[in-house]
């Protein structure tokens, strides 16, 4: 395995990545063409929203350039493979986590389960597929993730 991915890896998956629909949006604001990301939620999100985001500190939310950082490793790259926005939304919609507060939502019990899921299957993900470019579906252990209930 190497020591990380290089500057075209990167590109490579980020394009793929951009590609989807749902994150050619910002999560939290709607934005068009988001470049950054919050790596623990798997999340596209524009660069007002990840001001934000590194306001609530590193210990809740992880955020990098898609276009300019490239120090990512194949850990981080793998939670954005299995993340993305849609995957997200749905987890914090099943639930019950629907407010726009990014205090709120981000500090929430929702968002605690996911930030462990996400990063408990791109642990996986690294086991199974080390540094492979692409996952074959881009969903090893997404289903986890998102069919996980919180059962308080």
């Amino acid at each position: 395995m190497s020591d990380g991915p290089s500057k075209t890896d990167i590109t490579q998956i980020f394009k793929r990545l951009r590609s989807a629909s749902a994150n050619k949006v910002c999560y939290d604001c709607g934005s068009k063409n988001p470049t950054w990301a919050s790596i623990t939620y798997g999340i596209f999100i524009c660069i007002d929203c990840s001001g934000i985001h590194r306001s609530l500190g590193v210990h809740l939310t992880f955020i990098r350039s898609t276009n300019l950082d490239t120090n990512w490793s194949w850990q981080q790259l793998r939670q954005m493979q299995l993340g993305g926005n849609a995957k997200a939304r749905t987890f914090f919609s099943s639930h019950n986590c629907l407010t726009t507060d990014t205090q709120q939502k981000y500090n929430s019990r929702a968002a605690q389960l996911y930030r462990e899921k996400l990063h408990q299957a791109a642990a996986q993900a690294m086991r199974i597929h080390g540094d492979k470019l692409h996952l074959d579906a881009g969903n090893e252990g997404a289903e986890d993730i998102k069919n996980e209930k919180d059962e308080e």
